[in-house]
């Protein structure tokens, strides 16, 4: 079993290596291996947990999903991606971080 260990930022490429397996071209200036940051046993899926999104999201107040919402997409961070390490600017994709539970 896995334990939800809450939501992590990562960059457009570490989003779409773990959704393609490939980021198709890193940007220019991403030097650091999609997805690097997560140690073994961690894992992470797309998206975040119901109760993180937005008290006003469609998806939070359905339970269950309508669709793509603005809650998991920072459009533009000077943060640094929790996914890879990565300093580079720009959007930031919401991930859901598990761990082995009781850990």
């Amino acid at each position: 079993m896995s334990e939800n260990y809450g939501t992590i930022w990562v960059c457009q490429d570490c989003m779409l290596h773990h959704a393609n397996g490939e980021c198709g071209g890193c940007h220019e200036g991403h030097d650091a291996e999609p997805l690097s940051a997560i140690e073994a046993p961690n894992d992470v899926a797309m998206g975040m947990a119901w109760d993180e999104h937005a008290e006003d999201c469609q998806n939070r107040i359905e339970g269950e999903w309508r669709g793509e919402c603005d809650c998991e997409t920072n459009p533009f961070s000077k943060s640094q991606c929790e996914g890879c390490g990565s300093w580079l600017h720009g959007e930031r994709h919401a991930m859901t971080l598990f761990g082995p539970e009781g850990e």
